[in-house]
């Protein structure tokens, strides 16, 4: 009956329409604005059609429809509120067409219904479920909420809180669990899906199943007191609050809209939902989190795509080890053998093996006890690491990560030791997260194999891997290097070599800052506090002690030697005096704060008198100042570090800078990265709030560039 680049419309057996989803283009269905436009003349078909029974809904790819194509978001949230609201209105009209049919409806949900897809699904009057699918409404965390009657039918096919929790989390559910929730009817093996799917519709035309009950209950208000609505939703606002901290308002407008719109009707309901999907994508969170998806696809695609741009790219990696042990070596082997990659791990010490092997167990018996592994399987993945202390176990290694001590002249004596043993073929990396690429390279006969790859710790729980490209790495290298991160499960960043590299560099920017206000009294409980709230995952002093106060000052000499114009400090650092009186951070349970181990045995910080007087020693007594003012002289410096980064060409473009300091260091996703930040406050803000402090320090000079995008009034996301 109708056939489109997207979709199709079929007549098949016993008069049943079947509209099939099966995109001409990649490998999933999307509703973007080509398939909307082939569904509304396909819907217009079937309603229009004589002698039809029922209507089938399937898709002829992996998963059903994954959602809404967000690189069209842009488009449709630049537009005014009442063009939005016209869409909405169209789209909507087309679901409710679909829910409104003369004749039944069911649908064939396998692999990924999401969002709109899922959305479909609800409009339809049975839902049938492979055991392999999975469901969900993702849109909160994306900073919007479903906005095509995901608000409304959803509480009115299952019940008020299940529809608030899965809209407020954002999850993705099983088909037992959607089953158990009542979202879908049946769950079933794939390859009875489609027979299972058309049984239900004949037993809906022959009467065996009354779908017009179900018709009823999603036309109406919700079957539920609004005291008990009521009672739900505050139970809910306070939960989301408590996670959320008020930075994500998507969640807790979703809450409260489906508490207003209970006890409407469908139609009244859905054109409240379409002005707060209105009102939220007009939000600096929904730019952000819309961004930073887009941002994920980027970085991947860009990771993968540095294999094609060459002619003859390395083959997946087979043996890779890892040269230095302990905490991170152990990290590394984990995340290497929980990939399916086997690794040997060799250190010159046994206690640094057995740590480090103890950390690759530590972390699977984590898994197991959450009953996600059996002990048998993680048995198996722990024996895929072979410890040594003997050089010639990796004589076989095809990938090396070094990642010793953190001194140069001893990675100096690996890496060349190294490079002598290896085939020529084996590409060999470091974790350094300090010491230059280019610096280390010399160490070696064959540095066109050589690159950084800086892991962040803790390893199984940070998703960035910086790939630092030195001044002799080939194209070839970095191809091999961006695969082998891809495959572990990490986001490869490629950077160019320079002190601290991209993340660090722009965090010990932030870090220098500190210093400043802490030489000028501030208290650097305040200034934890203060950054805690704007979103950081920890304040500044909280991170030194976390990172280690040793390794801080050592990597302010390396800043200090690299970038002297910037990184500069005219007495000794706040920091330092801490180290010296012998407090190193967590790892000796002393540093800006104190530490004892919880009952989980993490380390628990508490206030410290000692730190305290000993920073009151050189900068007076602590003093609390505005809060903006700490979050400016914070902030301004990474920004503006972030700027020169990006002018000597560290880092490729704005997307990239932003989603390493989001994986990196724990940047607040609602607030979309650096860059971001900078387009919401607006650049010409940005260089007057920067003037203002550029007598405390260099760090608050804005760059040329800066000035230039001021004057023009540009945007690193036009």
């Amino acid at each position: 009956m109708y056939t489109g680049e997207k979709l199709s419309l079929t007549k098949i057996e016993n008069n049943f329409l079947e509209l099939n989803f099966n995109s001409a283009e990649g490998s999933v269905n999307k509703l973007d604005k080509q398939t909307l436009d082939e569904l509304h003349t396909a819907i217009e078909l079937a309603q229009e059609s004589l002698d039809v029974a029922g209507l089938l809904i399937t898709s002829s790819k992996n998963a059903f429809i994954v959602g809404a194509d967000i690189t069209q978001f842009k488009q449709m949230f630049d537009a005014s509120e009442d063009q939005f609201l016209d869409s909405a209105r169209h789209i909507n009209g087309m679901m409710s067409a679909i829910e409104d049919m003369p004749f039944p409806t069911v649908v064939a949900i396998n692999g990924f219904a999401l969002g709109g897809g899922l959305e479909v699904c609800l409009a339809c009057d049975i839902r049938i479920i492979s055991t392999n699918a999975r469901i969900g409404l993702p849109e909160t965390g994306l900073g919007i909420l479903p906005g095509w009657g995901g608000t409304v039918r959803l509480p009115r096919l299952s019940d008020f809180a299940t529809a608030v929790e899965w809209i407020t989390t954002a999850r993705q559910y099983s088909a037992q669990q959607a089953f158990k929730s009542g979202v879908v009817d049946k769950v079933v093996e794939p390859n009875q899906l489609r027979a299972e799917a058309l049984q239900q519709l004949n037993d809906m035309t022959s009467g065996s199943i009354d779908y017009c009950l179900t018709r009823k209950r999603k036309l109406s208000p919700i079957n539920q007191a609004q005291t008990e609505i009521d009672a739900i939703a505050n139970m809910a606002k306070a939960v989301v609050t408590q996670k959320t901290a008020g930075h994500y308002p998507a969640p807790i407008k979703a809450i409260e809209l489906m508490s207003q719109s209970a006890l409407l009707a469908r139609d009244e309901a859905i054109q409240k939902e379409a002005g707060v999907f209105y009102e939220l994508s007009q939000s600096s969170e929904a730019r952000a989190l819309i961004g930073l998806f887009v941002g994920d696809q980027y970085v991947a695609r860009k990771a993968k795509g540095y294999a094609k741009q060459i002619d003859n790219p390395l083959p997946e990696i087979a043996q890779s080890a890892v040269v230095g042990a302990g905490i991170m070596g152990g990290g590394i082997a984990y995340q290497s053998v929980t990939k399916g990659c086997p690794v040997v791990m060799k250190d010159i010490a046994q206690p640094a093996l057995d740590l480090g092997l103890n950390e690759a167990d530590k972390l699977l018996q984590k898994i197991v006890s959450k009953g996600k592994l059996d002990t048998q399987k993680a048995a198996a993945i722990l024996a895929m690491i072979k410890p040594t202390l003997n050089d010639q176990d990796l004589d076989n290694a095809q990938f090396v990560v070094e990642a010793v001590v953190e001194h140069l002249p001893i990675k100096n004596t690996v890496l060349s030791a190294l490079d002598k043993q290896l085939s020529d073929d084996a590409i060999i990396v470091s974790n350094t997260s300090s010491i230059s690429i280019n610096q280390l390279a010399q160490s070696l006969q064959k540095p066109e194999r050589f690159c950084g790859m800086h892991f962040f710790n803790p390893v199984h729980v940070m998703p960035l891997v910086e790939v630092i490209r030195g001044e002799h790495t080939s194209d070839q290298t970095i191809a091999a290097v961006c695969n082998h991160a891809l495959r572990l499960g990490k986001k490869p960043i490629v950077v160019n070599d320079c002190p601290g590299f991209l993340v660090n560099r722009v965090l010990f920017a932030q870090c220098f800052a500190m210093e400043l206000l802490l030489r000028d009294g501030v208290s650097f409980q305040q200034i934890d506090q203060v950054m805690e709230q704007w979103g950081m995952p920890m304040g500044p002093a909280y991170l030194m002690d976390v990172v280690g106060l040793d390794t801080i000052v050592h990597c302010y000499s390396v800043m200090s030697e690299g970038i002297p114009e910037r990184f500069v400090y005219d007495d000794t650092t706040p920091t330092e005096i801490l180290l010296k009186s012998g407090r190193q951070g967590q790892k000796n349970a002393k540093g800006y704060y104190s530490y004892t181990p919880s009952k989980g045995g993490r380390p628990e910080k508490t206030i410290d008198k000692d730190s305290i007087e000993l920073l009151e020693s050189v900068a007076g007594k602590h003093r609390e100042i505005d809060p903006q003012t700490i979050i400016d002289r914070l902030l301004l410096p990474l920004a503006i570090e972030m700027n020169h980064c990006l002018d000597e060409g560290i880092v490729d473009t704005a997307i990239e800078a932003d989603m390493a300091l989001i994986w990196g260091v724990g940047f607040p996703p609602f607030r979309g990265g650096i860059c971001r930040w900078m387009d919401e406050q607006g650049i010409a803000n940005i260089c007057q709030r920067a003037d203002y402090y550029s007598d405390i320090a260099q760090l608050y000079q804005p760059t040329e560039s800066m000035r230039k995008m001021a004057t023009t009034v540009s945007k690193f996301y036009p």
